[in-house]
């Protein structure tokens, strides 16, 4: 087979989209030593500034290709049995099979969190997808009920659950405690929570609950790290952290390397992640995967990924979270939650997520 794949969100600063086909693209290299891959960094009628920084992969049967004319009539394109976007765009204008990531339908589900040019964009790449594409995938469960309940002309058999892996890229990171010092924290003296700073990462309850929990905490309270850049509608952020009085408490790091992030994750005292909607989850089986205790939303697709393997309450309850934050101060309740974090994370790696893509790939062609 000659498989197209989107990784043009990998060029730029990588969010969720960005670290699935980044992720994926090398996992398949890793499994796949057989059929042959393009790797499109500019995809259908997207061109990013730059692709310097795009996934790269050194393999004999992968290649890198910039296609200006996404159709047929190029040669790159009409020789493809099939193309796979990952970024909410359908390209509707070539012959081969389309596979089409689609991670949640948050802009339905919640448009409130979003702007109404990203709702209309990622509508329109959702509809087309959902009528025209050979197959959908889902990287949840969640994503794919939620996908038949907005769209329910569809055969559930379209839609294929493939989950995101564990970013052990992350663990291979150097061991760097300068980078902790660099962002003015001291290592298991802060709780870390990781996202793009927007409405539907709930960092205003995260804020709530910090400042209850710095007010109740017997003893040394620990900082808050928050580790992500800037989205929308969040532009007065540093503002509400300053009204509530945890300027010298707060640290907002913005977007940062792989590295820096994964001596956050080493060095912190615990995750938290009380969003209000999520398609998978990533920074959960992360925070997992460096044995830290997670606190996290019990909504959407979380309770899916992490089962019983962390304390988990309502998104709005800024009582509870801080209530969670204290007492993992309970030695026992804090190892409780690792050890059965271990059993859970062996359920989910990018290899895994690789041959299922291979195999939907191949019925797909046959």
């Amino acid at each position: 087979m000659r498989i197209g794949f989107d990784i043009s969100q990998t060029c730029e600063s990588k969010s969720g989209t960005g670290f699935w086909a980044d992720q994926l693209a090398q996992a398949l290299a890793s499994e796949d030593k057989e059929n042959i891959y393009t790797l499109f960094p500019w995809f259908y009628d997207y061109r990013p500034q730059t692709i310097e920084k795009a996934t790269q992969v050194t393999q004999k049967n992968f290649e890198k290709k910039i296609v200006k004319n996404f159709n047929d009539d190029d040669s790159t394109i009409s020789r493809l049995d099939i193309i796979h976007s990952n970024n909410f765009r359908f390209p509707k204008d070539v012959s081969a099979k389309k596979v089409v990531t689609i991670y949640d339908v948050c802009f339905m589900d919640c448009p409130e969190y979003t702007t109404e040019a990203n709702r209309l964009f990622c509508y329109k790449g959702t509809l087309d997808s959902m009528l025209f594409a050979d197959k959908i995938i889902a990287i949840s469960e969640y994503t794919k009920q939620r996908l038949l309940h907005f769209f329910p002309f569809v055969d559930s058999s379209k839609i294929d659950v493939v989950y995101c892996g564990n970013r052990n890229t992350l663990l291979k990171e150097k061991n760097n405690i300068e980078l902790v010092y660099k962002c003015k924290l001291e290592p298991l003296e802060y709780f870390l929570s990781v996202g793009t700073i927007e409405p539907r990462k709930n960092y205003s309850t995260l804020l709530k609950a910090y400042k209850l929990y710095k007010e109740n905490c017997i003893g040394e309270y620990k900082k808050l790290c928050i580790a992500g850049g800037y989205g929308w509608m969040e532009e007065n952020f540093r503002q509400n952290i300053e009204e509530l009085g945890l300027m010298g408490d707060v640290v907002v790091t913005g977007y940062v390397s792989d590295e820096t992030l994964a001596n956050l994750y080493r060095h912190c005292y615990a995750f938290i992640y009380p969003t209000w909607y999520e398609g998978f989850g990533l920074p959960v089986l992360e925070a997992m995967n460096f044995e830290k205790p997670v606190i996290a939303s019990n909504v959407t697709s979380i309770p899916e990924i992490v089962g019983d393997a962390a304390a988990l309450c309502r998104p709005e309850d800024s009582t509870g979270i801080a209530r969670y934050m204290d007492n993992l101060e309970n030695v026992k309740f804090y190892n409780e939650i690792v050890e059965k974090e271990k059993k859970r994370i062996e359920l989910f790696s990018w290899e895994k997520s690789a041959k299922e893509l291979v195999e939907i790939y191949s019925k797909l062609v046959k």
